[in-house]
């Protein structure tokens, strides 16, 4: 069972798997070593303290890496909050098994019902190359990679399977969207909805921290997600090239303007409205962290948004 910090009892028995978020090496007045530590799992951070560290023990591992710890809360006798007295701490080699959604912040919605959803969208595609792509592009690594990857660092579903949340979103969002109009490619912009982010899969790292990739900085996801879908047209027989066209350039287009990142703007139906989509669901993403994680009426003023953001909600 995962350790919840803001559950914690003193005395409360500790055995688990963290990320060492912070570690400092220190000597007490007789000259014993000790580490200052911290703790971190998609519930939080929490400070904890190994006394009499050997030489070895202090180069076991380095922040950043992921460990196992057993220990005691304690009542911290400076900080006068909790704490864990580490009675033994050592870095976990083997880390294919372990659900980074336990040790990140991840999205709140089920993973299992956003698969589905993912599911019940591809299978309402009609159009059969369109249909047969997305069947080259989601060999089984990279449909575990879809679904595991955040989608941002810092501003909008920046946790793990944010990716996925944001995308089944912009979905829905563009399908509504595709409702009122028409003459709009339904399957076009839904699959454009379904791979406008597809470049996050190898834009981010997130052993154990969310962060960028060499790729993810010098070329970014854009760029990045337009390659992997040009590539997978490529190994693909007789894909129409208008089609093909078209798709890549809502990839290309989704942001919007160039001063968003996007080397052209949206010039289809189809790419305009995935570019309103995907800014509806991020923004919108924004909001709602920032009322679950307050209750303040106001934020602090956001920059993405530039703005104060209300947060107060009206009572049904």
């Amino acid at each position: 069972m995962k350790t919840m910090f803001q559950q914690l009892e003193e005395n409360q028995s500790i055995d688990d798997i963290f990320i060492c978020a912070g570690k400092t090496v220190r000597e007490d007045k007789n000259g014993n070593k000790f580490l200052l530590l911290r703790l971190m799992n998609s519930s939080g951070t929490i400070s904890a303290v190994k006394w009499r560290a050997d030489e070895a023990l202090a180069e076991a591992f380095n922040q950043g890496q992921i460990v196992k710890a057993t220990g005691t809360v304690k009542m911290s006798n400076y900080r006068k909050a909790l704490e864990i007295d580490i009675k033994d701490i050592c870095p976990v080699a083997e880390t294919d098994e372990i659900d980074l959604a336990d040790l990140l912040p991840s999205s709140p919605r089920d993973l299992g019902e956003m698969e589905s959803e993912l599911a019940a969208i591809r299978a309402g595609i009609t159009n059969t190359y369109l249909a047969v792509l997305l069947d080259e592009i989601f060999t089984d690594s990279m449909y575990r990679a879809y679904c595991q990857a955040p989608a941002a660092k810092g501003f909008h579903h920046n946790y793990i399977h944010g990716l996925l949340e944001h995308s089944v979103s912009v979905c829905r969002v563009a399908g509504a969207i595709a409702d009122q109009y028409p003459e709009v490619n339904r399957d076009l912009l839904v699959t454009g909805a379904i791979l406008h982010d597809i470049g996050k899969t190898v834009e981010f790292d997130y052993t154990t921290a969310i962060d960028y990739s060499d790729s993810g900085r010098l070329l970014g996801h854009i760029v990045l997600g337009e390659k992997m879908v040009a590539d997978a047209i490529a190994r693909l027989e007789a894909f129409p090239e208008e089609l093909a066209l078209q798709l890549q350039h809502m990839i290309l287009s989704h942001h919007g303007e160039k001063e968003y990142g996007s080397p052209i703007r949206p010039k289809t139906p189809e790419a305009f409205l995935l570019n309103h989509a995907d800014d509806i669901d991020a923004k919108a993403n924004v909001f709602q962290k920032k009322r679950a994680e307050s209750d303040e009426p106001w934020s602090e003023f956001n920059r993405p948004l530039d703005r104060f953001l209300y947060l107060r909600k009206v009572e049904e």
